[in-house]
């Protein structure tokens, strides 16, 4: 999304300016849903507010597939979709951290980050011959839709770690002599 956000603005007719500067606000917008959503995680049970996050973007991608259509929709698109980004950002980490301890914290992190550098060579080309292939990125906005929504719900299916195990002591847990 945000590798062809000015593209498929611009497909729509939009000029550059505005479109560069909807690219530019994504990652500034995404700060509220860092703060917000962060702290609520330290409050809440992280899979509710995982969830949460998943349906703001997902509703911001279905704005998306109608900022032509819809006044604003470009706007809400910004608003739902950045929000909930930024928060996925915040609670990806302490939702590991949670749910393997600081031992393993690594390790996780690391396969996390792997399997999303694949979605993020996959999901861009995947756009991008979309676009080529049909002349429109609405398919493969509503795809993305459809799968950032599944994964609000699959989010939810996640047994809660156990007490034992997210109590498990870490080497910061120790004290230094």
């Amino acid at each position: 999304v945000v590798l062809h956000i000015m593209p498929y603005l611009g497909s729509l007719g939009m000029s550059r300016y505005f479109t560069g500067m909807i690219a530019a606000a994504l990652p500034v917008c995404s700060i509220a849903g860092r703060l917000t959503f962060g702290w609520l995680g330290d409050i809440y049970d992280k899979r509710y507010i995982m969830s949460i996050s998943y349906g703001l973007m997902s509703t911001g991608l279905l704005f998306l597939c109608y900022a032509d259509r819809i006044w604003g929709g470009v706007y809400l698109f910004l608003l739902f979709f950045s929000t909930g980004f930024g928060g996925l950002l915040v609670l990806r980490s302490s939702t590991v951290r949670e749910y393997y301890g600081r031992q393993f914290f690594g390790k996780m992190v690391g396969i996390l980050m792997g399997f999303s550098s694949i979605g993020g060579i996959i999901g861009p080309t995947l756009a991008g011959w979309t676009f080529d292939t049909t002349g429109s990125y609405y398919t493969i906005w509503l795809a993305f839709c459809i799968l950032t929504l599944m994964s609000g719900l699959f989010i939810l299916r996640v047994s809660p770690p156990s007490k034992n195990h997210s109590s498990r002591p870490g080497i910061m847990d120790h004290p230094v002599p």
